[in-house]
């Protein structure tokens, strides 16, 4: 058997990605009209004690492609069925992982691995004063100033596929304002009655007013959670973490330290002046049943941000420092 095990490959969220798989195998005399039988598995986490891990099948082809979901071909087996490389579209977080690719040729077979990575996090975003504050302008703006941009449909989609669940309308870069219902409820149907779906206000005038959902690409440093005795205002806060050779964090830099496993239930200052702080693992206390970033507002209808002279914690964002080895 030949293994071969290929470098990450990274691609933002929504995009596509090609993973390869390039075989040498030809099929002997007695097998030589019988086509090649093509099997794509994700596997995870570690080995149990009977020596397997866990797997899922993406895509399994022998002369007819049959794709998975509707998401994965293998654009070039047509042409040339020693070429399995696997084309995955609307990349999800969920994608992320190991690929298995194996090709079986009569008694011979051949495997390769491929680690994917998809980058970026999707996060819905309002004004400091109040809901549905933001023009088209702004609402560019405001994630550009949270180390975002504005996100896609495609980006918005492809988070919902993986759970993501808000009755808040906000826009998008193609200036629709849309927001993504897993579980319909009173004011959440919008023209898709009980049904899940990412519901669809359409092209807007750039006036309007609505929240946004922005996109958060990649951490480039680290953020981390800073606090002192007596607790920090906005002004302090902002001191302490420069103290610390660092600023405070901004919103698209906390979404993407949670994503990347951050969890720490103590509320602490960002660079917009708002209170948040990074769920992984649920518990008690800790603002509800499920995963994500929570948010402190200054009243129960989930408006306005803090007093800055209120006393939280810090959340900091320092830049990776590269050092260039002497030579």
């Amino acid at each position: 058997m030949r293994k071969v095990t290929h470098q990450t490959i990274s691609e933002e969220l929504s995009k596509t990605v090609l993973l390869p798989c390039l075989f040498t195998l030809r099929p002997s005399a007695g097998s030589f009209h019988e086509p090649p039988r093509i099997k794509w598995t994700k596997v995870w986490g570690q080995r149990g004690s009977d020596g397997l891990q866990k797997e899922q099948s993406v895509l399994v082809a022998k002369d007819n492609v049959k794709a998975f979901q509707g998401r994965v071909t293998l654009p070039g087996y047509n042409k040339n069925r020693y070429n399995a490389s696997l084309a995955l579209t609307g990349l999800r977080s969920s994608d992320s992982g190991l690929y298995r690719c194996e090709v079986v040729v009569g008694i011979n077979d051949e495997q390769d691995t491929v680690p994917l990575e998809v980058t970026g996090v999707v996060f819905h975003y309002r004004a400091p004063h109040d809901r549905y504050a933001l023009t088209f302008a702004d609402a560019k703006r405001v994630c550009m100033e949270n180390s975002a941009a504005i996100a896609t449909p495609g980006q918005l989609q492809a988070t919902f596929a993986d759970g993501y669940d808000n009755c808040d309308a906000g826009w998008l870069s193609d200036q629709t304002v849309r927001y993504p219902i897993q579980s319909p409820r009173p004011g959440c149907y919008g023209d898709c009655e009980d049904s899940p779906g990412v519901r669809n206000y359409g092209n807007r005038s750039p006036d309007e007013l609505f929240d946004v959902y922005c996109f958060a690409k990649r951490l480039q440093g680290e953020v981390f959670h800073s606090t002192v005795p007596e607790k920090l205002s906005l002004a302090t806060a902002s001191t302490h973490c420069h103290s610390l050779g660092a600023q405070l964090a901004t919103v698209g830099q906390l979404f993407l330290a949670w994503q990347a496993g951050l969890d720490q239930c103590d509320p602490g200052w960002l660079a917009d002046g708002s209170v948040r702080y990074p769920i992984n693992v649920p518990r008690k206390n800790c603002g509800g049943d499920e995963p994500g970033v929570r948010t402190v507002y200054n009243n129960p209808n989930r408006t306005g941000f803090p007093d800055t002279a209120a006393l939280f914690d810090a959340y900091c964002y320092r830049e990776s420092v590269c050092v260039m080895p002497f030579k």
